[in-house]
């Protein structure tokens, strides 16, 4: 079992280099292009894998973390130290199921546009209900425990559901909703790659203290909230009063 984590966790680390540098790509080029198209889809099936490894392995520590690590046994305090790795692969756990959620509304928003039932068929419904589950017990734990990253993310991931809720369900939206939708969906993944990437990477070349260690958890989201709010005033300028009415018959 050991080994097979192992092999998750480079298949993890492998496809998350290779999603932060094909990220660009469709970043930069023409919407709808040939470019755009193609290097979207690398994207996407990269970070299915990326959400996918980091799922599992997140499950693996949560259910049985001492055949995944043995080296768990030789702690001091093993009860300690496996509610510690436990809540820790819980956040990595909401991690992995935030960006996976992201990928796939983004890509949904693009193939059904203006068309909203694709996302009250009841598998989609059932995974954001997920993810508002998963983000309460991260609060619950980070709560618990004083873990200020589990707040944070936790928050995020209520924020994120509640927000898809609301594009679901909502009477009226304006005519480009769906791609702010499909841009926030692949790029709201892109931050989380990058979030990754810095923390568990590059972040091990400095040596801050204390809290400016959260800095390197938060500023990619901020960074990227800004990016996400500049594209939808781009491409959907009256999103908020040129809204049409959109009836649930018709939907």
């Amino acid at each position: 079992m050991s080994m097979f984590y192992q092999f998750l966790f480079y298949l993890h680390v492998s496809a998350g280099v290779m999603a932060i540098l094909v990220f660009w790509v469709p970043v930069l080029t023409r919407k709808g292009g040939l470019n755009h198209q193609r290097f979207g889809r690398y994207y996407r099936r990269l970070m299915y894998t990326v959400a996918g490894a980091a799922i599992i392995m997140s499950l693996l520590l949560l259910t049985i973390p001492t055949q995944v690590k043995p080296e768990l046994l030789n702690a001091d305090n093993l009860r300690t130290t496996l509610l510690n790795v436990r809540a820790f692969a819980l956040f990595l756990l909401l991690l992995g199921y935030i960006t996976f959620i992201s990928v796939l509304h983004g890509q949904l928003a693009l193939s059904a546009q203006q068309d909203r039932r694709v996302f009250r068929q009841a598998r989609f419904l059932f995974l954001v209900a997920g993810l508002n589950v998963l983000s309460l017990l991260v609060l619950y734990v980070g709560w618990t425990l004083s873990q200020p990253l589990m707040l944070v993310f936790g928050g995020l991931g209520l924020f994120d559901s509640i927000n898809t809720w609301r594009y679901i369900y909502k009477s009226q939206v304006s005519a480009r909703a769906w791609l702010c939708e499909h841009l926030s969906g692949y790029i709201g993944s892109g931050i989380a790659a990058y979030t990754a990437f810095i923390t568990f990477g590059a972040r091990h070349l400095l040596t801050l203290p204390g809290y400016w260690q959260l800095l390197f958890w938060v500023l990619p989201g901020v960074i990227g909230s800004v990016f996400i709010f500049q594209l939808s005033r781009k491409y959907d300028p009256q999103r908020a009063p040129a809204t049409r009415k959109v009836t649930r018959k018709a939907q």
